[in-house]
């Protein structure tokens, strides 16, 4: 393995197998997220032969309405998996109700990633960093990483002070605001991601495949060598995975 994508929902491709296989043909491994936890066993039976990929059990914030019931599956599947996501907040709709029940699963899942005190947990943000930044700072095991994070620099400096990642893509490279967080991100913080199938790059949907081309965006945009920045990437994730 070369490089990481350390956010990608593989099982939303129409042939994860054949996205699998070209990431193992581009040395990229794979934290292979999910959106409710009914679909975890799927996806760990769909890696599990597969070198460098890691199967989360997630249930993202726009899925609780239908899936938060679920909360106690999720629960329970930290006992096979320590890789964790998607979850988090999304305040993207402004109804207050929603924002509370959103808060209060993912309470559930920060208290009980903490009590199993080695996960890596990637997160969601969307207009929620406030209140992200503040739940995941009561955690005291474990890691965070901030996928796509794209609030105000005031959020991410204080998850950056509590010890949090960030992985970056390359849509966030090319907008200004993204450019602009990415900016005051410590080097030793930066994973990279795809986010794929929902990203796009070039047109088409982003693939883990995709990320020495995030490499090569990144060490234009820090002035380096791609190598360096793929070094210093690899770096962070053996950290994450040392945690």
């Amino acid at each position: 393995m070369q490089f990481v994508d350390a956010h990608c929902h593989i099982d939303l491709y129409d042939n994860p197998l054949e996205e699998l296989g070209h990431a193992e043909a581009a040395q990229v491994g794979v934290l292979a997220v999910t959106n409710a936890p009914f679909v975890f066993t799927a996806c760990r039976d769909l890696v599990a032969c597969q070198q460098d990929v890691w199967a989360a059990v997630g249930l993202h914030p726009e899925l609780v309405g239908q899936y938060g019931h679920q909360v106690d599956e999720l629960v329970e599947h930290l006992g096979e998996t320590r890789f964790v996501g998607e979850v988090g907040l999304d305040y993207r709709v402004t109804d207050r109700e929603t924002h509370q029940v959103q808060r209060a699963v993912f309470r559930q899942i920060v208290e009980a990633c903490d009590r199993r005190g080695d996960t890596v947990m990637t997160v969601h943000s969307r207009g929620a960093e406030a209140d992200v930044v503040s739940m995941i700072g009561e955690l005291s095991k474990g890691t965070t990483i901030l996928h796509w994070y794209s609030g105000a620099v005031k959020y991410l400096d204080v998850a950056q002070g509590q010890g949090s990642y960030f992985s970056v893509n390359s849509a966030m490279l090319a907008s200004k605001n993204g450019r602009k967080l990415v900016s005051r991100m410590d080097r030793s913080r930066v994973l990279t991601e795809s986010d794929g199938p929902f990203a796009i790059v070039r047109r088409r949907h982003a693939s883990p495949r995709d990320i020495p081309w995030a490499i090569h965006r990144l060490a234009d945009f820090w002035g380096e060598e791609p190598e360096a920045v793929r070094a210093i990437v690899m770096d962070n994730w053996a950290a994450v995975l040392k945690c």
